[in-house]
């Protein structure tokens, strides 16, 4: 407990101390808060433990591959149960609890209860569907991978995908349907994207060097948050994502920042556009969001 300056208090000092003692009580006390000493240091929180009261969501799973759940926090503990890539509402009962090369977080999920590991865990803002979190798994493993063919497949049939390198989705984006989207990678042909924030110069790129800066230009395979219609990073420009696809939903994977030293400026968003046709889900957008001026 840090001893409070008597001056500052109500703790009253009896009339028969002598003045010179509490003049000097007053001054050593009152110096040694100033100096920043404490005077009793109390015991340190435990370094290996890191209180969270929030809802996860799996993330950088593959989507036929499982995440385990284990007895206690230790890669070679007993596996106590399975949650599927596309879990989501994966509540946190007490601490994260630190080992050399990892975290692990004692979680539940629905009736599972365990530990596991932190990297494959981010913070869920807003309800999430476990189908539209499974279709966006595929979609994100799929970006991260590079993997056209398998994209092309998540694409909607019929309205194709539009790419837009801001929050503010425009008509005039470029749109390609699901067979376009398989070599597209390859692609040597340099198309217009729109205008970059700021300069207002144009976004002439091929689909390679478009998808390095406005596409998967973090590893939103991991991100800090995840998102289901809400929107997490916030700039200048205006996200219009609800007009523009009034009959969608979009998953938002966010990060809150990359360089510590720059405040969060350097925040990153990629938004997958999501809608319904004949009982499935399909991409139709993927929307890029960052800092803008």
């Amino acid at each position: 407990m840090t001893t409070r300056c008597p001056m500052k208090n109500k703790t009253r000092v009896s009339k028969v101390l002598p003045g010179v003692f509490l003049l000097f009580f007053v001054a050593v006390g009152c110096g040694n808060l100033q100096s920043g000493k404490a005077a009793a240091p109390g015991r340190s929180p435990d370094p290996t433990a890191e209180t969270v009261h929030l809802t996860y969501t799996v993330v950088d799973v593959a989507p036929d591959d499982i995440l385990n759940v284990r007895a206690r926090p230790d890669v070679n503990a007993a596996v106590v149960g399975h949650i599927p890539f596309y879990g989501v509402d994966i509540h946190i009962r007490e601490t994260t609890r630190k080992a050399k090369t990892s975290a692990w977080m004692p979680i539940r999920y629905k009736d599972l209860n365990g530990w596991v590991n932190r990297r494959y865990l981010a913070r869920q803002v807003g309800a999430m569907d476990e189908a539209v979190s499974a279709r966006a798994g595929e979609i994100m493993w799929a970006l991260k991978q590079k993997d056209m063919a398998r994209l092309s497949r998540l694409v909607h049939p019929e309205k194709g995908v539009r790419f837009s390198p801001y929050t503010y989705v425009r008509d005039e984006d470029l749109v390609f349907q699901a067979d376009d989207i398989k070599d597209l990678m390859s692609n040597p042909s340099v198309y217009r994207w729109g205008r970059f924030d700021g300069s207002g110069l144009p976004i002439t790129k091929t689909f390679g060097d478009y998808f390095k800066r406005f596409v998967y230009d973090a590893d939103f395979i991991r991100p800090q948050a995840v998102g289901a219609d809400t929107v997490i990073g916030r700039g200048n420009t205006i996200n219009n994502i609800p007009e523009f696809y009034p009959e969608a939903i979009f998953i938002e994977y966010h990060f809150e920042g990359m360089d510590p030293k720059l405040g969060g400026m350097d925040w990153r968003s990629l938004r997958l556009v999501l809608e319904t046709h004949q009982g499935n889900w399909y991409l139709v957008g993927i929307v890029h969001d960052e800092w803008t001026i």
